[in-house]
């Protein structure tokens, strides 16, 4: 999901260095002016936390059903992007 947004932000005015600064434009900029859904924002952030938790907190591990119901989310998350970059502008299939 993030390298999608990051495929995003290639036809932005943006650029940040940090994951936080990459999911606060895509929240702002494609969440709140209604381009995607809100739930696709809920389900990148949910999935960017467990990710900061399974990598930087110790003794912390994560579990398959942390995981299991983000996948289908994920997988619908791209696939809107992807769309949206076809229709917007204008990549190739494939």
């Amino acid at each position: 999901m993030f390298y999608s947004i990051l495929g995003l932000l290639i036809y932005e005015p943006y650029a940040s260095s940090k994951h936080s600064g990459v999911l606060s434009y895509f929240n702002k900029r494609f969440i709140g002016e209604k381009i995607f859904p809100e739930q696709m924002g809920r389900t990148v952030h949910k999935a960017f936390d467990l990710r900061q938790r399974g990598d930087y907190r110790e003794y912390q591990e994560i579990e398959p059903d942390q995981v299991g119901p983000l996948l289908e989310q994920a997988d619908a998350f791209v696939r809107a992007v992807r769309q949206y970059l076809e229709k917007h502008i204008f990549i190739e299939e494939g």
